[in-house]
């Protein structure tokens, strides 16, 4: 035990060294993986492996673009009214002040919160992050093209090195991992057009930013959607008042929740996490990988969780990443109770 404690602290200390390194990689790697089923499909049907693989990029740059320059225009504008916001916020401290003194409450530090340089370095810190994610984005894409060029002959090369069950295993783990993201990207979409549509009829700021924050956090399974409501419930509350934040809320509340019912449905148990580790997952990924990290740290888990699986001195840490089974009695009484349903019918 130890010993593996030793090893993960290692593991993680070079992961964490390797970041700049490994994060275009990763990036890299879980398009490649959503990508390479499109480029498999046009091989099998005698496209050229040069055009499949051109067909495929293509596709991913037009995603690229269709979600980063609708990204960038939004971090534009937002940064270009955040001195309006510090106004807006002056004014509701001075509003939170005067309430707070009618009840014999005095904070005199509520100020500290209306200078806009936390707000203007906020701004700041948006703007350069979005730049460095689209500086990247070449390397990304020309490691993708290598990576589909590889998964073109790769059934080739594995069936000579790999067993027959080796191989089935590889492929149902890259199954799970292309099921989930592909699943995730659609709810994702899904999520951030009802949160654009409501912010926007909510007459809500820079809607389309809210939006595509919602579309990028929702890949963070659980907290994903607390963390991007936050922000624009709090422009909500600035720019509309207390009672029109609330109804925002309640508006991400409701999306949340019917997110909520019809992911289970599209994606089964292709996640097979606890709800735990996700959230632990998130941080851990997140302080090793930045906000990258925690974007991908669902997938990335599950491919941990895979390989334990397969390991016979591992695998109950794998099971201990799993999902909490349902108790053998319920299940049980739930079969006894569908048997006598059918039994009067």
């Amino acid at each position: 035990m130890v010993l593996i404690l030793a090893s993960i602290v290692v593991i993680g200390a070079g992961i964490k060294l390797a970041a700049p390194l490994l994060v275009p990689v990763l990036v890299a790697s879980f398009i490649a993986i959503v990508t390479a089923p499109i480029v498999m499909w046009f091989c099998d049907r005698g496209v050229p492996t040069l055009v499949a693989v051109l067909a495929g990029l293509l596709l991913d740059v037009a995603a690229g673009a269709a979600l980063g320059i609708p990204l960038a225009g939004a971090v534009a504008t937002f940064t270009e009214r955040v001195p309006e916001y510090a106004t807006m916020l002056a004014g509701r401290m001075d509003e939170a002040e005067l309430w707070l003194a009618a009840r014999g409450i005095y904070l005199e530090s509520i100020y500290d919160f209306s200078e806009p340089t936390w707000m203007l370095n906020m701004a700041a810190v948006m703007a350069q992050y979005a730049a460095s994610l689209v500086s990247q984005m070449v390397l990304v894409l020309l490691i993708v093209a290598f990576m589909l060029f590889e998964a073109t002959g790769l059934r080739e090369k594995l069936s000579k090195i790999a067993t027959p069950s080796q191989i089935q295993e590889l492929s149902a783990a890259a199954r799970e991992v292309n099921t989930y993201l592909v699943a995730k990207t659609v709810l994702s979409v899904l999520t951030g057009l009802l949160v654009f549509a409501w912010c926007w009829w909510m007459g809500v700021d820079v809607p389309l930013l809210w939006g595509l924050l919602a579309y990028l956090l929702n890949y963070i399974p659980t907290v994903g959607q607390i963390i991007a409501a936050v922000p624009a419930i709090a422009l909500a509350w600035l720019q509309l008042g207390p009672g029109e934040a609330l109804v925002v809320a309640a508006g991400f509340g409701a999306i949340n929740l019917a997110i909520g019912a019809i992911e289970p449905r599209v994606m089964g148990d292709a996640l097979g996490l606890s709800a735990l580790v996700v959230l632990v997952s998130m941080v851990a990924w997140g302080w090793l990988l930045g906000p990258v990290g925690a974007l991908v740290s669902a997938p990335l888990t599950m491919v941990i969780k895979h390989a334990l699986a397969h390991n016979d001195q591992l695998r109950w840490m794998a099971e201990l990443l799993g999902p909490t089974p349902k108790p053998a009695g319920k299940s049980a009484e739930g079969e006894a109770d569908s048997a006598d349903e059918l039994s009067r019918a």
